[in-house]
């Protein structure tokens, strides 16, 4: 069934009744709801018949606003239950399978201040309702900030009181295909307005009854709302559906499955691959026999149990009872496992886990990931399922195609010859079985298999049968010269970036490797990883030991914080965002060896890494339909565990040729002040941002610097979505020259940088807005129905309460910001479908506590915000020639440590947010004793013991340090000058520290842990223990 809803603003006129006939003509809808006719009932009676719709209802308007009509074919089964000025709600009927349920077309007041009134219209339609129930229409109204383009910021309170109104009638945003926006003002760019108004939202059981829906937001000529089309069923049929084996984890369940996958095992000989498959081959049979041998739903147990229950309880009827509900309970289980393969929830681990829960999240995922059109190479939209599989693979194939690259020596003379021979022997060691497992291991059991089928959970069960001839084949795979191809057949499939997406460069493509290959890639990823930190430039701080991706953000947000507020000096500064385009795609081979080979790495081990990357074959998977192999001219795989690393060593072509040109002087980059290091560019895999000199002469540099890159490398920069920050010092000449040169547009304020925004004004609860919008859209993704009190405490801590850590990690929210955080999860915590908006029984400060004293063990926020953030403080600590650690002490604690600097004049909020944290540190950091010459006696804590505490004697002139009071000749405790010195108490304590025996240097450990290492558990747990 087809149901268009539409707002189209007045059809009093002809021209606009024949357009509508047309495009009614064209979709092709069972039913429609008009909004808005402007008509009286009479009149839009017969125009509603002039469509082809001959049985309906019109509600008239009320003067020149208004008017709702509701029309249906004759095949349609239709109820009236009710209508008014706002509404036209009916019940349908299947003739065939003769179930009902409910569909409510739906008109919002128009006016703010009538707004509550169509909520609680909502409310009391949800009050009479048992069926499943879907509501459509024009909602005149957001869910969250960012369905807003233009115009004044939307009321939060408008918002929240619309979810609040769907939360309470367990109503959900079905989502949509096509644009984001369903209404639009205004054609001029500057006063261009969009929002999403128009909704379509069903309760849980509509969900469940049509799990095959689609709705789009169709294009249209008149109106400035788009018309919704919803499909209770877009499946189409095709002869390309996929019905490879894929080993299912509910298979574990069965008595016989261990005997059956030994029996087959050790029954086929050849090599692994053939063998796999032979065993994939038997395991489809044997669970063919299996279920036609147990072939007995649900119902027949139940039916089974309800009779034995009603029989004399003799022996014999109650172990048959009890044999029934063993049967019963392994049915349920097989089911949920089923459905949680599926499913792909890894955050649930315990709280619910029931079958209803993992088929409606496998349900919303795959519905999600469904496309229901796509722009093809001819900038048409084709959404028949075959056109939409060519069109991606078309598009794969041109993007894999090798282009004609350059030599790389102007690249290559910037990289050093890093890995030693002894490193090359450490790489070229025979890997062992261990390093095998320890790869199988590591790997998610669930995650999607590749093309044979065999997902990680096979080999992680099923290790003590297969695991020595797979080890022993993948072993050989590495050190011989045999090709892969075998095993090196992948599928792409296609995540989407955004909602709606419909163009190739919005959705992500997953490569789906078979987990034999994946083996053997990760266990060279795991030797390759500990030789790149070698060879990786310090401003790269992705996927290597100790670096990690706040780094960038830290040094990014403090450089452009300097740059914004440097009013003086001849030259100013530039910051340019790069965007790369398909940048793992792009990657060609020959430029990865090169790079390879010049990095110093052996013969032998490049012979692998290209084996690995050439041999590779494609398929494109899209709506469940497979598309025709083909094999790459060039590109790396996301998905492939080794990608990331070659990804590195091509990146590392840019910083080499940065650096070459900052030894040149020719682009010097950035540095914030005279004790700061120089910083060219920060990289976090394809995320770049280079500074140069706002000059021209900088900006050809750049541009050269670019060329070369992407001539020799095959990485083409996207500059339309590239953008330009330039400092305040920088001359309008200055900066319209070097955006002409480079192509790209300047920005008043940076966008985003990995996800956290480059730059925060006073209004930060406006700049982090987006964290609240995203704890609101997850828990209103999730009904509430589903999940027991169990699983809402697992969603809380797994999900909501993960939402804003990356960005707490780096910034500290306001606290006004956390309470309104934890107001949604306390919402969500006390809310059910009986009482609605629930009661809240307790404060959520009592729900913070832990199990053990009552509590939830949830986490307190602005806490949790502070034990994060000492964690950048601790890393500056323990790593004080790190690049961060660098400029933040060039900056603000130049003569001194961290743990003694001060806030300084006009900080950033990076550095305000991490040096909230000190004092945390003060009390959980305490010096170890080496040469005691970086230990002040009288201002830190060294002093043995818990609670922590500082010298309690009067401070003495001349006695500074703790290496004062340290024998330099004996390197013990000068114990005299100690008890002349110091209380009784303090000389006790003093004396009881052991010292070191040859000199060492001093160092800081956390208290909180065993190991002495800072932890964020421990952290937050002396918080709270401080504060009780």
């Amino acid at each position: 069934m087809k149901i268009l809803s539409w707002n189209v603003r007045g059809l009093g006129k002809s021209r606009t009744t024949r357009r509508l006939k047309n495009f009614l003509r064209d979709v092709n809808p069972s039913v429609i709801f008009l909004i808005e006719t402007k008509l009286d009932s009479g009149k839009m009676e017969k125009l509603r018949k002039f469509c082809c719709f001959n049985n309906g209802i019109d509600v008239s308007a009320r003067g020149r606003s208004g008017g709702l009509s509701l029309g249906w074919k004759a095949n349609c089964n239709v109820s009236l239950r009710s209508f008014s000025d706002r509404h036209i709600d009916v019940s349908f009927t299947d003739d065939l399978d003769g179930f009902s349920w409910r569909f409510t077309g739906f008109y919002g007041a128009p006016e703010e201040r009538n707004r509550d009134d169509s909520w609680n219209l909502l409310r009391q339609l949800n009050d009479t309702n048992d069926m499943p129930w879907l509501v459509l229409g024009d909602f005149n109204e957001l869910l969250f900030a960012t369905e807003k383009f233009g115009g004044r910021q939307r009321n939060q309170r408008q918002m929240y009181n619309f979810a609040a109104a769907l939360n309470e009638c367990s109503l959900d945003d079905i989502g949509y295909s096509g644009p984001w926006f369903t209404w639009e003002k205004c054609q001029f760019e500057e006063t261009n307005i969009r929002e999403r108004l128009d909704w379509g939202v069903g309760n849980p059981t509509w969900w469940d009854l049509f799990p095959h829906f689609n709705l789009s937001h169709m294009p249209h000529s008149f109106s400035d709302h788009c018309p919704l089309l919803l499909n209770t069923d877009s499946r189409q049929k095709s002869s390309n559906l996929i019905s490879h084996f894929r080993f299912e984890a509910a298979w574990l369940l069965e008595d016989s499955c261990e005997e059956e996958v030994k029996h087959l095992w050790e029954s086929k000989a050849g090599l692994v691959p053939h063998r796999l498959q032979q065993l994939s081959q038997g395991l489809e049979l044997w669970f063919k026999r299996i279920r036609k041998e147990k072939n007995i739903t649900m119902a027949d147990l139940r039916k089974k149990l309800l009779h034995l229950q009603n029989l004399h309880p003799s022996d014999d009827a109650l172990e048959e009872i009890t044999n029934v509900k063993l049967a019963m309970n392994l049915q349920i289980d097989r089911e949920e496992v089923y459905w949680e393969q599926r499913a792909r929830a890894n955050w649930l681990n315990s709280g619910d886990k029931n079958t209803r829960f993992f088929h409606r999240h496998a349900s919303q995922r795959k519905r999600r990931n469904r496309i229901a059109s796509l722009l093809d190479e001819n900038d048409r939209y084709v959404d028949d399922d075959a056109d939409i599989l060519r069109t991606a693979t078309t598009y794969f194939q041109d993007i894999f195609c090798a282009s004609n690259v350059t030599n790389p020596q102007d690249i290559l003379q910037g990289i050093d010859t890093c890995i030693s021979a002894d490193l090359n022997a450490t790489l070229l060691k025979t890997f062992t079985v261990e390093e095998v497992h320890n790869a199988v291991q590591s790997m998610g059991p669930l995650r999607a298999s590749g093309e044979d089928g065999l997902g990680a959970i096979f080999y992680q069960k099923f290790w003590h049968i297969v695991g020595n001839e797979v080890a022993e084949y993948c072993i050989s795979m590495i050190h011989g010269n045999a090709s892969l191809e075998q095993i090196n057949q992948t599928h792409i499939v296609l995540i989407p970036k955004v909602t709606g997406a419909k163009v190739m460069t919005q959705f992500r493509p997953i490569a789906l490797c078979n987990v034999l290959y994946k083996i053997i890639s990760k266990m060279l990823a795991t030797r390759m990883q500990e030789a790149l930190q070698f060879c990786i430039d310090e401003a790269q701080s992705a996927f290597l030991p100790g670096r990690l991706i706040s780094d960038n953000i830290l040094l990014a947000y403090e450089i452009l914080h300097s740059l914004k507020n440097k009013r003086s000096g001849k030259q100013g500064t530039f910051a340019l965002k790069l965007d790369m385009s398909k940048a793992y795609d792009r990657v060609e081979w020959s430029f990865v060896e090169e790079m390879l080979r010049k990095m110093g790495f052996a013969d032998q081990w490049i012979s692998t890494i290209m084996r690995c990357i050439t041999s590779v074959s494609y398929s494109v998977i899209a709506n469940d339909r497979i598309g025709q192999k083909f094999s790459p001219g060039r590109g790396i795989r996301q998905g492939d565990p080794i990608s990331p690393y070659l990804f590195l060593i091509c990146s590392e072509g840019l910083s080499a040729l940065l650096r070459l040109a900052a030894q040149q002087h020719s682009l010097v980059g950035v540095r914030i002040n005279r004790r700061a290091p120089f910083i060219s560019h920060l990289l976090f895999v394809d995320d770049s941002i280079v500074f140069g000199t706002a000059t021209t002469q900088g900006a050809r540099c750049l541009q050269n610097v670019l060329n070369i890159y992407s001539q020799c490398s095959g990485q083409i920069v996207n500059f339309d979505k590239s953008s330009l920050f330039f400092g305040t010092n920088v001359i309008d000449s200055n900066r319209r020259e070097v955006c002409r040169i480079l192509g790209v547009t300047a920005q008043g304020n940076p966008e985003k940088y990995l996800g956290l925004p480059s730059m925060v004004g006073r209004n930060k609860k406006l700049s982090l807005a987006y964290l609240r919008d995203r704890c609101k859209q997850k828990v209103q993704s999730w009904n509430v129905q589903p999940l027991s009190m169990g699983g809402k405490e697992v969603f809380i801590k797994a999900v909501l309460q993960s939402i804003p850590v990356f960005a707490m990690s780096c910034f500290l929210l306001p606290k006004t910001f956390c309470k309104e955080l934890e107001g949604i999860f306390a919402r969500f915590w006390w809310q059910n479908s009986s009482e609605k908006r629930g009661i809240h029984w307790c404060t959520w400060e009592y729900l913070c506590m832990p199990k053990e004293e009552g509590g939830m063990g949830f986490r307190d926020m602005c806490k949790f915000n502070i034990a994060l953030l000492a964690k950048q403080g601790w890393r500056i600590i323990q790593n004080p020639d790190s690049l961060v650690a660098r400029l933040l002490r060039a900056k603000y604690f130049p003569t001194t440590t961290f743990l003694n600097s001060l806030l300084g004049s006009n900080p950033s909020y990076i550095w305000k947010s991490i040096w909230s944290s000190r004092g945390l540190l003060e009390k959980g950091c305490k010096w170890s004793v080496g040469s005691g010459s970086s230990i002040n006696i009288w201002n830190d804590f060294w002093l043995p013991g818990y609670p922590q505490r500082k010298i309690s004697s009067p401070t003495i002139l001349g006695l500074s340090t703790v290496s004062n009071l340290i024998d330099p000749t004996s390197m013990q405790w000068n114990e005299v000058l100690i008890t002349s010195s110091f209380s009784n108490e303090d000389v006790a304590a003093i004396l009881s520290i052991r010292l070191p025996i040859s000199p060492t240097s001093d160092s800081i450990y956390w208290v909180g842990e065993l190991s002495g290492h800072y932890s964020v558990r421990s952290a937050y747990k002396l918080l709270c223990v401080r504060d009780e």
